[in-house]
Order: C-alpha cells, then sequence, then structure tokens
C-alpha cells in the first residue's frame, strides 16, 4: 500500500518534469495598454477637449451656499485700515466713532502714557470697524473698537491666566423654567463695553494706536485696564463682575459660577451673566429693582426690557408670586 501510494507520487512529479512550462503572465504596469493603443489615447484626449471647451463647470451646492454665506456676512462698505475709515466717503462717521472710543477709554482710564522699560516690550494694537443695521438694511450706527493684538501675547509675560467660566445651557432652562412657573418677570441687561471695566494685574505695554497724539517724552501705552483682543480680557471682567456683585449682598451658586443668588425677607433674586449680558429674575419687583439699580451704578449698561416669550402677554410676564417650598426633579 505504501509501495503504490510513493508510486503515484512519483508519477505526478515525473509527469509535471516532462511537462512543457506555463509562460509566465507578463505583469503590465497601469498605463501600458493605453500607450500600446495609440488610437484610443488620442480618442479619450479629445473626449476631454470636448469636455473642457463646453463650459459645463458647475460649482457644487455647497460651494455656492458657503460663498453667498462669506458674501453677506462681510460689509463691503467696512473699512479695513484706520486710514482707509479717516478718508473714505464716511469718514465723517468714523471720525466720530474713533472719537466716542477713545473718550470712553479716556474717562475709564484704561492705559496712560508711559516710556518702555528695558527688557520690555509692547504688543501691537489694531482699529475694527463695524457697522450696525436695522433689519430693512439701513445704517443704525458706525461702530469703531480699538483692540490689542493678542496673538503676539507671550504667556508668563503678558498674561497667566485665561479662563473664564460660561453659563451652563441647563442652568439658563433652570432659571427660565422656574420664573415661568412663578410668574416672575426677566430683565435683560446688556453692559456697554463691558471689557474696559478689569484692571489689569500684568504689567503689559501697547503700541500708540493711530489717532492718538502723546508727547514726545513717551513712545508706549501702559495697559491699566483690559481691552479687546488680550488674552486674558474676559477672565479680568468675570472677576470684576463676580468682585462686585458678591460685594452687594450675592452668592455664587455651587451649580454654576455665572449664576448668582440673593435672598432677603422671604424673597430672592438671581442674577445669570453670560459674558456681558446678564438676567435678572425675582420673586419681588422691589428687590429686581435695586438690583438693577446696584448694577447700574457700578457699570453703564443698557435695559433691553422684559424677557418675552409664547407664555408671557404683550405687557410681559405677571407679577410675582411669593415663593413656596418646592423641589424640581430633572
Amino acid at each position: 500500500m505504501e509501495y503504490k501510494q510513493t508510486g503515484k507520487r512519483k508519477n505526478r512529479l515525473n509527469d509535471e518534469d516532462t511537462a512543457a512550462p506555463r509562460p509566465r503572465a507578463v505583469r503590465q504596469r497601469p498605463g501600458l495598454e493605453e500607450s500600446s493603443a495609440p488610437e484610443n489615447n488620442s480618442s479619450r484626449q479629445e473626449e476631454d477637449e470636448e469636455t473642457k471647451d463646453s463650459g459645463d463647470s458647475t460649482p457644487p451646492v455647497f460651494w455656492r451656499a458657503s460663498a453667498n454665506a462669506v458674501e453677506a456676512a462681510v460689509d463691503l462698505s467696512e473699512p479695513s485700515t484706520f486710514e482707509a475709515a479717516v478718508s473714505g466717503p464716511d469718514q465723517v462717521h468714523w471720525r466720530k466713532a474713533i472719537h466716542a472710543e477713545l473718550e470712553s477709554m479716556r474717562l475709564r482710564g484704561v492705559f496712560r502714557a508711559a516710556k518702555l522699560p528695558n527688557g520690555q516690550r509692547a504688543i501691537g494694537t489694531k482699529w475694527v470697524f463695524k457697522i450696525k443695521r436695522k433689519a430693512d438694511g439701513s445704517i443704525e450706527k458706525y461702530k469703531a473698537r480699538l483692540a490689542a493684538k493678542g496673538f503676539r501675547s507671550k504667556y508668563g509675560i503678558d498674561y497667566t491666566e485665561t479662563f473664564s467660566p460660561v453659563v451652563k445651557h441647563v442652568t439658563l432652562r433652570m432659571v427660565i423654567a422656574i420664573s415661568k412657573h412663578f410668574g416672575w418677570p426677566i430683565d435683560q441687561l446688556d453692559v456697554v463695553t463691558a471689557f474696559l471695566y478689569g484692571v489689569m494685574k500684568e504689567q503689559v505695554f501697547c503700541v500708540i494706536p493711530e489717532g492718538v497724539e502723546l508727547d514726545s517724552t513717551f513712545d508706549c501705552l501702559e495697559l491699566v485696564k483690559a481691552i479687546y483682543g488680550l488674552k486674558q480680557a474676559l477672565r479680568v471682567w468675570n472677576e470684576t463682575f463676580d468682585e462686585y456683585v458678591c460685594s452687594i449682598g450675592f452668592q455664587v451658586s455651587d451649580f454654576d459660577p455665572c449664576l448668582y443668588i440673593k435672598t432677603s425677607d422671604g424673597h430672592c433674586v438671581f442674577i445669570l451673566v453670560y459674558v456681558d449680558d446678564a438676567l435678572v429674575t425675582g420673586s419681588s419687583l422691589e428687590l429686581i429693582a435695586q438690583t438693577k439699580n446696584d448694577l447700574k451704578t457700578r457699570f453703564e449698561m443698557t435695559d433691553s426690557g422684559k424677557y418675552r416669550s409664547e407664555e408671557s402677554g404683550a405687557n410681559g410676564a405677571e407679577r410675582p408670586k411669593r415663593v413656596e417650598q418646592k423641589t424640581l426633579a430633572q
């Protein structure tokens, strides 16, 4: 039995040895067939040329949408430089806006003239011009803002900490839900040039901005208050607002650092802050009015009126009800 199997194996090997060698398949590189067939190559080139000449190069839908969005976001009448603003067709309006910005900084003591110390460097500044328009497209206001080139700031020299809390969405929904349940009014406040209230902790110098003239003995400005563009500007403003609100009897919520709570004679009032916007609500109209007056004595604010939603009528929310003990679960 073993011999027969061996013999069969040998016969198989012999057959393979005597058989004619199989031709090896030639592997062709990509494009070899096209190069060996010139008639096909020329026809394809003609088809490509016809496609190009047809002019059917319609951009995709997403490209058109993004291009329209960019065109709508950019106002061509807004100058990009200081020289363009003060020499363009709307120079009268832009000069007034620049003067208003510099005057606001002067009244708040944002910077003072200085001589740049040895080993220190001054960061650059830039004017940003924006046109605020109404719903019908007409011009409402010309705005000029002086910003620092904070991207050139160095960590450990020009700034140390930059973190600033932002209100949680669940906190916003909770405050609105509570106010609607009890019929509390919600007032909206907006701090004007909020960042200019924050006092700088680091010693930061900036170059003399365009439009500012100083005596020849000074070659830079020292920033006393934070301005837009600085990496720590938002944090400095938040610390300034937090310090004042706590000084008038409010406590910071353990759940959200952007929620402030104050209780008095069985009533309570909430302040919810988001950067430079604030919502004030509570169970007492007198306590709400007092809180708003306290905030306006410290910061320049615009009162946007009552918060309105589908549940409230045309005249705003109802008169507050006295708070009862309730438990909220989520």
